[in-house]
C-alpha cells in the first residue's frame, strides 16, 4: 500500500519475482476492501498516506478476525527518530523499512514472511489430510467390523483392537514427524530472523554514524558471534596509494598482528581480493589451491576462510575477512548474510568519503567566498574614496558631477552584489542570526525608501507609500526587515520600465501586519511564480543582463521573512501585466517602546565634525592615498603608515584620536596591531577603527575582541566614516 504510484511501481518490480501474486493498493480504503476480498501472507504499509494515514489503516486490519495475525512491514520516509515506532508495533507490525529502501533487505524480508506463510497453509494442509485419513480409516474398520460380527465377536473385537492400535501409532508417526517438521521450520525461521535483525542493527548503526570506520570493530564481534567465527580482518586502502591497512581485527594475538598490519600490492588474499573485485572462499566443501598456501597465513592456523571486497562507487576500498580454525562449511545462507554486512560497511565508507568531500568542499567554497569579497572590496574602497574627492573638488561642473553620480551608483551596485552573494552564502549554511528589536513600521519603510530612492529617480518611477494611519510596532531585526522591503523595491524598479509606478503599500490586521510592493513591470509568467525565489533563478536572462544582477535578492527576501516567521508570495497576470511581492509577518503584543532609530540618532547627532587628528594604516597605496585625500578635505590632520610595525610605533608615538588600520597587513596583521596598541598604557587614549574587506559577523566579533572600538567594510563611504567619526569622539 503506497498513494505514489512510482513507489507501487518499484516495490511491485522488487519482489514480484519471489513466487507470490503481488497487489497494490494507493490508499488505505482500497486495501481494506482488498482484504475483504482475499487472504494475504504480508502487507507493506505506508506510514504517510493521504486521507487514512498507515497507522489508522493498520488498526482497521487488526479489528476483523480473518486479518488480525497478517504481518505489516511498516515502509517510510522518516529517520527512524521521527518515526512513532511503539505505535506501529502496538498495532502489530513486525518491521520497519526506511526509505531508501535497500533491495536485498526487502527481498529477504519479504521472502522470509511468504515462506512462513507456505509453511503454515502446508500444515493445515497435513492436519486436514491427517483427519481425512482417519475418517476413511475408521470407516473402514467399522465396515469390517461389521462383516466379522456374525462370524465372532471376539474376533471382531481383537481384530479391531488390532487396527486401533496400528491407527494410532501411523497417527504418533505422521505427528512426530509433524512436530520434527515444524520445529526445524521454527529453528530455519528463528535463524533467518535473526540474520534479518543483524543486517538491520548493521545498516541502522552505520546509517545513523558518518563514521564507518569507527563501527567495523562492533560489525566483526557482531558477525562472529553470530556465525560462531574466530577470526576477522578488516584492511582498507590508504587514501591515493596501493597499500593496505588493517583497520579492524577479531581473534588476533598481539604476536601476530606486526606481519598483518600493513600489506603492499600482490600480497596475500586480501590485496588479491581487492584487486580482482571478486569474493574468495576456501572450506571444507571447497579445497584450498596449492598455489595459494603461502597467502593464507598458515600463523593462523585457519581451516576455513572468506573474503570479500568492499566495494565503492569507482574503487575497491578494502576487503573484509572471516575465518576458523576449526573445519567448517560455509552454508549459502551464511555467506549470503556475510556478504550482505560487506555491501552495508562498504556503503557506509563510501557514505563516509563522500561527506568528507563535502565538507571540504563546502570549507573551500567559504574560503573562497570570503576570499572574493576581500578581493572584490579592496579595489572598491579607492574608487569609491576617489568618486567622492572627485565631487568634493568639481561640484560646480554638472557634466562631471553627473558623470560621477553614475559612477557612484555602479560602485553602489558592485558592492550590493558581493554582499547579496555573501548574504545568501551565509544563510543557506545556517549562520544569519535575526536580532528582533521594537521598531516601528514607518522607521523601515524609510529606510528601504531611503536605499532604494536613487534607482527609482534614475529611472523616474513614480512611487507611492500607503501606511496605516496609526503606528505600528514591529518586533524584528530593523536592518534585515529594511534590507527585505529593499530588495522588493529595488526588484520593482529594475524590472518596470523606466516611467512606470511602483506602490508600497501596508495594512493590518488584529495578527498579521501585510507589506505590498506593486509595479507595472514586466510581469511573470505562470510558471515563474514559484520558482522567482529560487536561487539564481533569472525571471527573464536577457533583460535581467541587461540591468544587472545574479538572481539572488528575492530567494534573500524569502530566507529573512521566514527566518521572521513570516511567508512571501508572487501575484503575476501574466508577461507585461505587471508583478506584486505580498510580505506577510505576525504582529507582536506587549512589546516596549521602540528604540531610537538609526535616523533619529544621526538627526540628533551633531550636523558636522570637527577636524581629528587620525592615523591612516593600509598597505594597498592607492586605498591609503585616496582615503587619505578625502579625509584632508573634511580638515582632519592625516599621518599615514604602511605595514602594522609602523602603525603600532605611530599610535604610541604621536598618540592621535583616531586610528584607521586595515586588517591584512604584511608581517603584523590588523588584530595584532590593536591587540599591541590595547596592552600599551601609551595607546589607550586612541580609538581603534577597523577597515577590511572581510564582512562576516564572525570577522567583526574578532576584530572587537582584539580591542578595536568599530568595525568598517570596504568600501566605506564617506557619510558611514563620518557617523562612526562622530559616535567615537562626541566632543569632537
Amino acid at each position: 500500500m503506497d498513494d505514489t504510484p512510482a513507489n507501487l511501481r518499484a516495490l511491485e518490480g522488487l519482489i514480484s519475482d519471489l513466487g507470490a501474486d503481488v497487489v497494490c493498493a494507493s490508499s488505505g480504503d482500497e486495501a481494506l476492501r482488498l482484504l475483504l476480498e482475499r487472504d494475504f501472507a504480508l502487507i507493506l504499509l505506508d506510514v504517510q498516506m493521504p486521507g487514512m494515514d498507515g497507522y489508522e489503516t493498520a488498526a482497521l486490519i487488526r479489528m476483523r478476525e480473518r486479518t488480525r495475525h497478517v504481518p505489516i512491514i511498516y515502509i517510510t520516509a522518516s529517520n527512524r527518530s521521527e518515526v512513532n515506532v511503539t505505535r506501529g508495533y502496538a498495532l502489530g507490525a513486525v518491521d520497519y523499512l526506511f526509505k531508501p529502501i535497500v533491495p536485498e533487505i526487502l527481498r529477504t524480508k519479504v521472502g522470509v514472511f511468504l515462506e512462513l506463510h507456505r509453511r503454515r497453509e502446508e500444515v493445515r494442509r497435513q492436519e486436514e489430510l491427517l483427519r481425512q485419513a482417519e475418517s476413511r480409516a475408521y470407516a473402514q474398520q467399522l465396515t469390517e467390523a461389521r462383516a466379522h460380527y456374525a462370524h465372532s465377536l471376539l474376533q471382531q473385537e481383537m481384530e479391531r483392537e488390532r487396527k486401533v492400535s496400528e491407527a494410532r501409532e501411523q497417527r504418533a508417526q505422521e505427528l512426530a514427524k509433524l512436530v520434527s517438521e515444524k520445529e526445524q521450520a521454527q529453528a530455519a525461521l528463528h535463524e533467518s530472523n535473526a540474520r534479518l535483525w543483524l543486517l538491520a542493527d548493521t545498516a541502522s548503526r552505520l546509517l545513523k554514524d558518518p563514521d564507518g570506520r569507527g563501527h567495523l570493530d562492533s560489525v566483526h564481534q557482531q558477525i562472529a558471534r553470530h556465525l560462531g567465527l574466530e577470526i576477522c580482518l578488516g584492511y582498507l586502502f590508504h587514501e591515493d596509494s596501493q597499500h593496505m591497512e588493517l583497520a579492524a581485527h577479531a581473534g588476533l594475538s598481539d604476536e601476530q598482528l606486526p606481519t598483518l598490519r600493513h600489506l603492499s600490492p600482490g600480497q596475500g588474499i586480501a590485496s588479491r581480493v581487492a584487486a580482482e573485485s571478486q569474493r574468495w572462499v576456501f572450506d571444507d566443501s571447497r579445497p584450498l589451491d596449492s598455489a595459494l598456501d603461502a597467502d593464507v597465513a598458515p600463523e593462523l592456523g585457519l581451516s576455513a576462510l572468506v573474503c570479500y571486497p568492499l566495494r565503492g562507487q569507482d574503487r575497491v576500498l578494502g576487503t573484509l575477512a572471516f575465518g576458523t580454525r576449526s573445519p567448517r562449511t560455509f552454508s549459502e545462507g551464511e555467506l549470503s548474510l556475510m556478504q550482505g554486512v560487506c555491501d552495508q560497511v562498504a556503503v557506509a565508507l563510501e557514505r563516509e568519503r563522500l561527506i568528507h568531500a563535502l565538507r571540504e568542499a563546502d570549507r573551500r567554497k567559504d574560503e573562497f567566498l570570503a576570499m572574493l569579497a576581500h578581493e572584490l572590496r579592496n579595489p572598491l574602497a579607492p574608487v569609491r574614496t576617489a568618486l567622492e574627492v572627485f565631487e568634493l573638488r568639481a561640484q560646480q561642473d554638472d557634466k562631471l558631477q553627473r558623470a560621477l553620480a553614475s559612477a557612484n551608483r555602479q560602485v553602489t551596485h558592485m558592492t550590493r552584489l558581493v554582499d547579496d552573494l555573501l548574504d545568501v552564502s551565509r544563510i543557506t549554511r545556517g549562520k544569519v542570526e535575526i536580532k528582533p528589536v521594537p521598531v516601528t513600521l514607518a522607521d523601515v519603510m524609510e529606510g528601504a525608501i531611503q536605499a532604494c530612492e536613487p534607482l527609482i529617480a534614475q529611472r523616474h518611477h513614480a512611487l507611492s507609500v500607503t501606511l496605516p494611519p496609526e503606528p505600528v510596532l514591529l518586533n524584528v531585526d530593523p536592518t534585515r526587515m529594511t534590507q527585505v522591503v529593499a530588495n522588493l523595491l529595488h526588484n520593482a524598479a529594475k524590472y518596470t520600465p523606466p516611467g512606470g509606478q511602483i506602490a508600497l503599500s501596508a495594512r493590518r490586521d488584529e495578527r498579521e501586519l501585510t507589506i505590498s510592493v506593486r509595479d507595472t513591470g514586466v510581469g511573470l509568467r505562470p510558471d515563474m511564480l514559484r520558482r522567482v525565489f529560487d536561487l539564481f533563478v533569472q525571471v527573464d536572462p536577457g533583460s535581467d543582463r541587461a540591468q544587472g544582477g545574479l538572481g539572488l535578492g528575492l530567494t534573500l527576501v524569502r530566507s529573512l521573512v521566514e527566518m521572521h516567521g513570516g511567508q512571501v508570495t508572487a501575484h503575476s497576470d501574466g508577461l507585461s501585466q505587471g508583478s506584486e511581492f505580498v510580505v506577510r509577518l505576525p504582529l507582536p503584543t506587549g512589546l516596549a517602546a521602540p528604540l531610537p532609530t538609526l535616523l533619529q540618532s544621526a538627526a540628533s547627532a551633531p550636523t558636522r565634525l570637527a577636524p581629528l587628528h587620525i592615523l591612516l594604516v593600509e598597505d594597498n597605496p592607492d586605498i591609503r592615498e585616496t582615503l587619505r585625500d578625502l579625509l584632508e578635505l573634511h580638515g582632519h590632520r592625516v599621518e599615514e603608515a604602511g605595514d602594522g610595525r609602523a602603525a603600532v610605533e605611530l599610535v604610541l608615538s604621536l598618540r592621535p584620536q583616531v586610528a584607521l588600520v586595515d586588517i591584512g597587513l604584511p608581517e603584523m596583521d590588523g588584530y595584532t596591531v590593536a591587540e599591541r596598541v590595547r596592552a600599551s598604557a601609551g595607546g589607550a587614549g586612541t580609538r581603534l577603527v577597523a577597515l577590511t574587506g572581510y564582512g562576516h559577523p564572525e570577522d567583526r566579533k574578532r576584530a572587537l575582541a582584539a580591542g578595536f572600538d568599530a568595525h568598517l567594510v570596504k568600501p566605506v563611504s564617506s557619510d558611514d566614516l563620518s557617523q562612526v567619526l562622530k559616535k567615537l569622539c562626541p566632543a569632537a
